[in-house]
Formats: C-alpha cells, structure tokens, sequence
C-alpha cells in the first residue's frame, strides 16, 4: 500500500493537522468520519458478537467469559475470523487511507475487537463487576500502553478506537496522556493490576485527557501513548470497535509475533 493508491479526487478523511498532532501528541481524534453504512455495519455485527459470547456462556454454564460480562460488558478479539462481514470496514476506504497516512506505506491488520459496556444501570443485568481477575473485573481499564501488552520489542502501531455510540465520561469515554505531557513514547514494562484483571504501566496522579466524540468517530493513537476508560454509569450502551495496523508483521528480531497479520 502506499499514498498514491488513494485517488486524489477521493474524500480525504485525515487533515494535515490531524496527522501533525499524531506525531507530536501520540494521538489525534477524526470527529464522525464513519459513512452511515458503515457505522451501521458495526452496529449490526456488535449485536451479533454479542449473541455469540451469550451462545457460549450458555453451553459453558457461566455468566463471565475473560473480559466479557453478561449484561454489563463484552470484549471479543478478532472478531473477524467469525464475522468476515466486518472485514468490508476494516480494508475499506477509510482505514486504507487512515493507515497510509498514520502508518505508512505498509501497513497490516493486527487485531479487532469489540469493546461493548452496557452499563452499570441496565436494567437485567446477569452479573456485577468483581475483583475475579478477569479483565477488566471492576468495569473500567487501567492506564497502559497497548504495547504493554506485547512481550517483545516492536515497532509501535496504530490503534483505531471507533465510537458507534456517542461517548462521554458518564458512558465510559477513553482518556489519554499526551506524549509531551507524560514524557514517554516508547514501551514501558506492565503489571498485573491485582483489583481489575489488567496490565498497567502508569501510576502517576495525572487524570489525562478525556475524549469525548460523536457517534462515527475515530479516536487513532499510538500503542505507545497510555490510556484508560471509565465504567459505563448509564442506561444506555456505549459501543466502540478497535482495529489495530501494524507497519510490519514481525519483531524487533525479525520473528513474527503476528501469526495472522494481513496486508492493508
């Protein structure tokens, strides 16, 4: 993939300040960028995920499955090898042009997945937030790298956080701390968070920046740049979808650390 292969005359989703603030800050916000069609794609296939995790809750006879919570919240990863609808979105024209941009000339899916918080008030709730161990647990996410999560040096990659619901603090909005602000830009070494199931690597007093965006919208940062995320304190869900491209499909030492890692 590189710049040319996006038309000229095609809508241009990523300004040049956007792309300046990726750089500077470790992340920049694309406010309802999302085509309806595609923010309706990602709304159906949230609903499917979602009756998926309950199909399998049910033949295990649980109502926790790792992150997911039946009721409160639901976090299934690659998403697509189950959904292969969501792959029309995730190598779509947005995405292409958003990785051209904020990654580069190469560029390859990672991972998906979907991060579903019902919310604390939902009326029907089958469980509640505990300190189980699973990720988490207590309905909110601690402050780390997303590259806290990976083992072995690697280049950092793109995280694409998908608002399909308006979000703000009460639903469980992502905060982040700005690279300038934090001093730090490359991988930092994670702990286990005993309360909420976690990894953590940030354990300063800084509360970070609240992002708060419109439905469609893209939240795009680095897997260096810490960030966290609320819990849902509403009646009402809030839906977000994350795709993560990587420049490369390998480590720092050349082995692969991405076995399904496809080419944008």
């Amino acid at each position: 993939m590189t710049n040319s292969s996006i038309p000229a005359s095609a809508t241009r989703f990523v300004t040049t300040e956007q792309r300046a603030q990726y750089a500077t800050d470790g992340y920049c916000v694309l406010p309802a960028v999302l085509p309806d069609e595609d923010l309706q794609l990602l709304l159906t296939e949230s609903d499917r995920a979602i009756e998926a995790i309950h199909a399998e809750m049910e033949r295990r006879g649980t109502n926790v499955l790792g992150g997911s919570r039946r009721g409160l919240q639901y976090i299934p990863g690659n998403v697509r090898h189950q959904q292969p609808e969501l792959r029309e979105f995730l190598f779509g024209a947005l995405m292409r042009e958003v990785c051209s941009e904020l990654v580069g000339p190469q560029a390859h899916l990672i991972w998906d997945q979907f991060s579903i918080k019902l919310g604390a008030a939902t009326a029907g709730a089958d469980t509640g937030y505990g300190t189980d161990g699973n990720p988490q647990s207590l309905g909110t996410f601690s402050w780390h790298q997303d590259s806290g999560y990976v083992p072995v040096d690697h280049a950092p990659y793109l995280t694409c956080w998908i608002a399909i619901d308006p979000t703000n603090e009460a639903n469980g909005a992502i905060r982040v701390i700005p690279f300038p602000e934090i001093g730090v830009r490359t991988r930092v070494t994670h702990v286990a968070d005993p309360d909420n199931g976690d990894l953590t690597g940030y354990f300063g007093t800084s509360t970070g920046r609240l992002v708060e965006v419109p439905a469609g919208s893209l939240v795009c940062f680095s897997s260096t740049l810490f960030h966290s995320s609320g819990r849902n304190v509403t009646d009402q869900p809030r839906r977000a979808y994350i795709a993560q491209y990587s420049p490369s499909a390998a480590g720092a030492a050349g082995d692969t650390i991405w076995a399904d890692a496809e080419p944008v």
